[in-house]
Order: C-alpha cells, then sequence, then structure tokens
C-alpha cells in the first residue's frame, strides 16, 4: 500500500513538473515592420494589456528591422506568435511549421484588399503596356501589394520590370507612391486600394485626379499565426481571445488599426491567390527578398 502511495506522489508530482514546463508564463508576440517600432508598440499596446488580463500571462512585443528578423525569431523560438503580411508568410512557413489563427477584417472590404498600378488622370498611360519606359514607384520589395503583386503581373506577362519600365524607385510607403505619382516624380505606381480609398473617402484627392489602370486579384489581410510547438492551450485562448476583441475591447483595435474591424477564423483557402503567386515568382524569389540577410 505505502509503495502505491509513493508511485501516486511521484505522478503527481511529474504532472505538475510537466505543467509548469508546457504552460508558458510570457507570450512573445512580433511583428514585421510596417512603420515606426516605436509607434506600432504604442498602438498595440491596448491589445496587449487586453490580452495580458484575458490570457493571464505577461504579453511582450518583439519588432525586427526586418522581415527575416520575425521569421529567424520564431525559428529559434524568441517569438511565439508573429503578425505577418501576406507574402511575409508564404515566407515564414517555408522555413518551419506554423499554425495560423486569425486573420483582419476591415470596414468596407472584409479580409481581402488589392494592389493597384495608378497615374495621373492627365497622364497619357491607360495600360500596362502604356508603361513601357516610363518611370515607376513601388513601395519596397517586401511589400506584397507595392511590389511583390504587380511585379509578379510582369513576370505573367514574361517582362523583365527593370528592362521594361523606366527608372524605378522605391519610394518606402503607399502614400508616399502615391505623392510621387501625383507630384510626377513617377509616372505611375503601384499601391494599395486601401490607402487610395482612405484619400479618397477624406476629401483629400477626388476620383477624377487618378486613373487606375489596373487591379490585382483579391489579396489577403495580415494573419497572426503561431508556432506549431507553442502550448495548444495559449494558442486557442489567443484564437478565442482575438475573435472576440472587437466585442470586449473594440477601442483596443481601432488604436492598432482603424481599418480593421475585427479578427476572424483564418481559412487556409484565403491563401489560394498568395500561393499561385509564390509559385509563380519560385524559391529564389522568396529567398532573396525574405530569407536573406540585406
Amino acid at each position: 500500500m505505502r509503495k502505491l502511495l509513493v508511485l501516486a506522489a511521484i505522478i503527481c508530482l511529474l504532472i505538475g513538473i510537466a505543467a509548469c514546463i508546457s504552460t508558458p508564463k510570457k507570450l512573445t508576440i512580433g511583428f514585421v515592420p510596417s512603420g515606426s517600432p516605436e509607434k506600432m508598440k504604442v498602438d498595440f499596446q491596448p491589445i496587449q494589456l487586453y490580452l495580458e488580463k484575458t490570457l493571464g500571462v505577461k504579453v511582450d512585443v518583439f519588432i525586427p528591422e526586418d522581415y527575416l528578423g520575425l521569421i529567424e525569431a520564431m525559428k529559434n523560438k524568441k517569438v511565439d506568435i508573429g503578425w505577418y503580411g501576406a507574402f511575409s508568410y508564404i515566407a515564414a512557413e517555408s522555413q518551419m511549421k506554423l499554425d495560423p489563427m486569425v486573420i483582419q477584417s476591415r470596414y468596407g472590404y472584409g479580409t481581402i484588399y488589392h494592389s493597384l498600378i495608378v497615374t495621373r488622370s492627365d497622364s497619357e498611360i491607360h495600360t500596362v503596356e502604356d508603361l513601357q519606359g516610363k518611370s515607376f514607384a513601388f513601395v519596397d520589395k517586401g511589400s506584397t501589394s507595392g511590389f511583390v503583386v504587380p511585379m509578379a503581373l510582369f513576370k505573367s506577362r514574361d517582362l523583365d520590370y527593370e528592362q521594361y519600365l523606366g527608372d524605378t524607385i522605391f519610394s518606402g510607403s503607399h502614400d508616399a507612391v502615391f505623392n510621387d505619382v501625383m507630384s510626377k516624380k513617377a509616372n505611375a505606381g503601384a499601391m494599395d486600394d486601401l490607402t487610395l480609398g482612405k484619400k479618397i473617402d477624406t476629401g483629400e484627392i477626388k476620383v477624377d485626379d487618378i486613373r487606375i489602370i489596373w487591379k490585382s486579384n483579391d489579396i489577403p489581410g495580415s494573419p497572426f499565426v503561431a508556432r506549431a510547438d507553442l502550448n495548444s492551450k495559449l494558442k486557442n485562448r489567443f484564437k478565442t481571445a482575438m475573435i472576440q476583441l472587437n466585442q470586449k475591447a473594440p477601442a483596443a483595435i481601432k488604436a492598432f488599426d482603424s481599418k480593421t474591424e475585427k479578427y476572424i477564423p483564418f481559412e487556409p483557402s484565403m491563401y489560394n491567390e498568395i500561393r499561385n503567386i509564390a509559385t509563380l515568382l519560385g524559391n529564389d524569389y522568396i529567398r532573396t527578398n525574405f530569407l536573406q540577410k540585406k
């Protein structure tokens, strides 16, 4: 009888130790750098505090210098959950097993947005063919809608954009692309329809001021994805907390991104178009632009 009691005590002790090991006391969330790191941290803080209260664990925020920094941090288990852009997520899952959990749903757009090629309304450019030899503005090589998707367009037509276009510049943001086009620094440029829509809605420009010569297929929004080996209970609780965020802490969503209405469960089919583009561009493109130190 005594041996049974000792054995039971050992089993209980081992179960307790295992529980302590498997349940993290801290959750680190990483973000692809989409703006000033300081501002991103401030904007996310209301959600960070909401998650700490809801999950009962300390939440840290990590923002690297580039896309590769987040991918490496997750591979090395320094980051538990990552917030990626559409294409950087595809690059990340080529390096490790990930569990995508939620994706943003925007006011008026849902879970999708589009890449646009725009020019001024007084321009002689009306089609993609008219871009030959013209100056062109991209966002940066890590931007899904501001570079990857339009670049795939050129490749699908067997066009080397560096040879086909005139001078190309990387403006650094969607706002900057728009400004470069309107100021005639570039004849045309690639940007997202969210930025353009906001400028029209706020009256910054009129619809007649700009011409859209090409619009992409649907692009999915930015997902939160977890390492596959992260504690399953914590993953499920995080997913539930994010889905309930618009009901329990709507001001927190607005502080982080005023365009986001809510977060909804991730569906793999949302990324079919991006996976097709990744196949078209090939592994070398992903490796060069997302998996190598600049």
